[in-house]
């Protein structure tokens, strides 16, 4: 490990006195660090120790995320690459990770985005000292935003790094990703087509310039981390649309989320947070459970999902559609702009009947109108809840 190095982490760790001299000491605060990491990382984490400039990434945050975790989570996807699409990427494990630590080791507090307004964005010639490595004049070049890029091929210079690396970490920000490469990662990385698509479609007047396959694995595992940071971190790449609804009806219903959750915009949606809900209670789903596998039981889950999906209502001109989901065990919601009591009465009978017809399910069922989503989800549940008092007390009175 580099003196200059030690010497900085040692002042955040030291204190006074001699009960702390021993956690002074290189090896203590080392394999304190090592421990939080996956066995996977830990080789990433022995070679981020012999670049010092990249412990500067520790106090840059842009879009909302540390950059130095950035360059560890972009590391935790290449690692989890099979050797042989590696191979017949004509890429090794060691090129992948060292263009990953070196791809953005010249950002400096250009990109806080807290200080960076879209009208200091501004379209400039590319660099002289890019264009030698392939980036073309009339690439799409940003400043402040892709300053770093000029930095960070210095410092790989400075390292003596192969060109191949060098010129995959000047290409990163405009690097076509073609569909082959990225269908090669995308098993292993377990990526929906949802999220193959976002990065396809990406901005393509700037992600426009041919490449190494290096290249284009270095843009594919940036874009990633891109995607993560779109979504907040509340959206694994591996959810796909349909549990991604579940989700967000989940959390929509209990507060969590509202009108401005970006997982509207990944499935089309748009809402205005004062929808009615509906929700829906299947009769006896209990007994049912004790009665049959957990591959039955979840395949009747599925199948009245897909139903009542199906079903539910469509604006063609305006591309506006209800929100479905499972919230429990048995509960099934619908999240509508429909407020009109008729109206709202013409699609529970359409649901429950389909329900019943296709399952053999009934349906004990609750309406929520009038104000935000999460109160209107209280009402509803309220009145599925006195419908089953309802009930037990007429069996009560049947039974006795």
């Amino acid at each position: 490990m580099p003196q200059v190095l030690r010497s900085q982490i040692q002042p955040v760790l030291c204190g006074s006195g001699n009960q702390r001299e021993a956690f002074c000491q290189y090896d203590i605060p080392v394999t304190v660090l090592k421990s939080l990491f996956p066995p996977r990382l830990i080789p990433v984490i022995d070679r981020i120790f012999e670049i010092p400039e990249l412990l500067r990434l520790a106090n840059i945050v842009s879009l909302g995320e540390n950059q130095f975790h950035h360059i560890i989570r972009m590391a935790d996807w290449a690692v989890q690459i099979p050797e042989p699409i590696l191979e017949e990427l004509g890429v090794t494990w060691d090129t992948l990770v060292t263009a990953i630590l070196f791809h953005d080791i010249g950002k400096g507090p250009e990109v806080d985005d807290s200080q960076l307004l879209n009208e200091t964005i501004q379209l400039k010639s590319v660099p002289h000292s890019l264009r030698k490595y392939k980036l073309p004049n009339w690439a799409e070049y940003l400043l402040p935003l892709h300053q770093h890029i000029v930095k960070s091929v210095k410092i790989a210079e400075s390292y003596n790094l192969e060109k191949e690396i060098i010129q995959a970490i000047a290409l990163h920000h405009h690097i076509k990703i073609t569909p082959q490469v990225l269908s090669l990662v995308a098993g292993p990385l377990s990526l929906t087509s949802l999220i193959c698509n976002d990065i396809l479609q990406f901005r393509p007047s700037q992600y426009a310039v041919r490449g190494s396959y290096l290249a284009q694995l270095l843009g594919i595992l940036d874009q990633l981390s891109a995607i993560e940071r779109k979504f907040r971190g509340r959206v694994y790449l591996s959810v796909e649309p349909n549990k991604l609804e579940d989700e967000l009806v989940k959390d929509l219903v209990i507060g969590v989320a509202d009108k401005n959750d970006p997982r509207l915009n990944i499935l089309g949606l748009s809402i205005n947070g004062q929808e009615s809900v509906i929700l829906l209670d299947l009769c006896s789903f209990g007994q049912y459970v004790l009665t049959h596998t957990e591959y039955q039981v979840q395949s009747v889950k599925k199948e009245i999902l897909n139903t009542i999906r199906s079903l539910i209502r469509v604006n063609s001109s305006l591309r506006v559609r209800d929100i479905v989901g499972l919230i429990g065990g048995d509960e099934f919601v619908i999240i509508t702009t429909v407020t009109h009591p008729a109206v709202i009465k013409k699609v529970i009978e359409r649901v429950t009947t389909a329900i019943k017809v296709r399952t053999g399910f009934n349906c004990r069922v609750g309406v929520g109108t009038g104000d935000d989503i999460c109160e209107n989800f209280h009402k509803a549940r309220y009145k599925v809840n006195m419908m089953k008092e309802t009930l037990k007390k007429i069996k009560y009175k049947f039974e006795t």
